[in-house]
């Protein structure tokens, strides 16, 4: 995440020398008390994840030391969450779980290295993975604090809910791509889209009726894809295919599509490959035209490009975010892959990636999207950006249901707006430029072969040569005819 964070510390550097903290009112995330209602039980003969209830998808980093030296809780909200006064929600979230050494979490102003902090949904960047909480037994302290009655156990089922709110007005990326142009030939209507992230909850009303149950592609724990922890898969839904409601501008790019939720975890923003490859086969098998994958993939694993592959094989668009910079280079993903690079409304690249390894870019710096529930959410990122392109590649293969995997993807890449000069071929940091819906849409096969030529030097003499030779006979004949 670049370019966007503000510090202001004042504040919550007073409160923590204070020792004080006044928890707001509004923070609703918190881990469930040990009297709450027990979690449903896993599916017959599924083995239990160990160290969480079913279900239990959280965002979480493991605190460490840098030359001795401890993060403050503020300085870890300013780093993942982009605002240092945040930092009470994190603490809420946390205040009394027992963590590694035995020690329960009761003072802001006290880290320890190796304890597991839960996050808020929207946090972000080195170090924040999310999926089940990792599994440890407490170790008895050397100095048993007193007995916290009130204090979740460790296993508990730990859930971040976003506020209940809209964000107002129509969000800039929708004014940008214009989503309504492109709904001339259809809104996504017959396309299922795979969303392989954390789950998504089906309760929202913009997505009512139209979340399949989904799958767990962990080992064990609750079968069904159709609750969402985190938040993340929801937003990340949202921006796909939510309905316009009242009360708001917000609406997903292919507004009639089908979802289908296949949860797996992530480690510093990328997919579980094991549960990844898992993903792919259920998307596939249950028909998805597109698979969007919240999050970069590891492609120095062999097993995820064959999936990929099997994936592109088999009818299925997937789209990625682009991976990072500091990613180890991989192997090629094939045609039918779509890797997605995140900008802002001045066109500026939000993260930065590994040069050579985007195909287009989408917005992702303070985007809408669905949260828990009800409501909205803003996210920054790449692993909000592929929502748009998710969006895009459904309504192209609803308006176009003959075009195959690798089509669909040509025809979002051949119709965007190049950020490169025709001769000198894909930018190495925006890829072939910011996606165009309408243009995508509305593109007729043989407009799509010009665009490509027109990307050529060779293609585009070769159009230019028939368009002069066309003219000349047209003028022999009107002379002919003259005479």
């Amino acid at each position: 995440m670049t370019g966007r964070h503000r510090a202001r510390w004042s504040r919550p550097v007073v409160a923590l020398l204070l020792g004080g903290l006044a928890v707001p009112a509004s923070t609703v995330a918190v881990a469930a008390p040990a009297t709450a209602a027990p979690a449903p039980s896993p599916p017959a003969g599924a083995p239990a994840r160990p160290g969480t209830a079913p279900n239990g998808f959280v965002k979480y980093l493991v605190v460490g030391a840098e030359q001795g030296r401890v993060e403050h809780l503020w300085e870890v909200a300013l780093r993942v969450l982009g605002d240092a006064q945040r930092y009470p929600e994190i603490f809420a979230l946390n205040k009394g779980r027992v963590q590694p050494d035995g020690i329960a979490v009761t003072d802001p102003a006290v880290l320890r290295p190796g304890w597991v902090l839960v996050l808020p949904w929207d946090a972000v960047g080195a170090g924040v993975s999310y999926g089940p909480l990792p599994a440890f037994t407490p170790a008895r302290p050397a100095a048993t604090p007193r007995p916290r009655p009130s204090a979740a156990p460790t296993s508990a089922l730990v859930c971040t809910v976003a506020p209940k709110r809209r964000i107002g007005g129509v969000p800039w990326a929708q004014l940008r791509l214009t989503p309504e142009v492109a709904w001339t030939r259809g809104r996504g209507a017959g396309v299922t889209v795979a969303v392989i992230d954390s789950g998504v909850d089906a309760t929202p009303p913009a997505l009512a009726g139209r979340v399949r149950p989904g799958s767990d592609a962990g080992a064990g724990g609750d079968a069904r894809g159709d609750r969402d922890c985190t938040g993340h898969g929801t937003a990340l839904a949202g921006i796909v295919a939510a309905a316009r409601q009242r009360g708001t501008g917000f609406v997903g790019l292919a507004p009639e599509a089908t979802v289908l939720p296949v949860r797996v975890g992530m480690a510093a923003g990328t997919a579980e490959p094991t549960e990844l490859v898992a993903a792919l086969r259920v998307a596939t098998t249950a028909g998805a035209g597109v698979a969007v994958v919240g999050g970069s993939v590891d492609t120095t694993d062999k097993r995820v490009v064959t999936a990929l592959r099997a994936a592109v094989t088999r009818g299925t668009t997937v789209v990625v975010a682009a991976r990072p910079a500091t990613a180890a280079k991989g192997a090629a993903l094939p045609p039918g892959v779509l890797r997605v690079g995140a900008v802002g409304p001045d066109d500026r690249l939000a993260e930065v990636h590994r040069p050579g390894e985007v195909d287009v870019v989408a917005p992702g710096v303070d985007v809408v999207g669905l949260g828990i529930g009800s409501g909205e959410v803003q996210g920054t990122g790449t692993d909000y950006a592929v929502g748009f392109v998710a969006g895009l590649v459904a309504l192209v293969r609803s308006s176009a249901p003959r075009l195959d995997a690798v089509e669909a993807a040509a025809r979002v890449t051949a119709t965007a707006d190049g950020a490169a000069s025709p001769a000198a071929g894909p930018d190495p940091w925006h890829g072939w430029g910011m996606i165009n819906p309408a243009a995508a849409v509305n593109a007729t096969p043989a407009g799509v072969a010009t665009t490509v030529e027109r990307r050529s030097p060779a293609g585009a003499i070769t159009v230019l040569a028939a368009i002069l030779t066309l003219v000349a006979l047209t003028v022999g004949l009107r002379r002919r005819r003259r005479r």
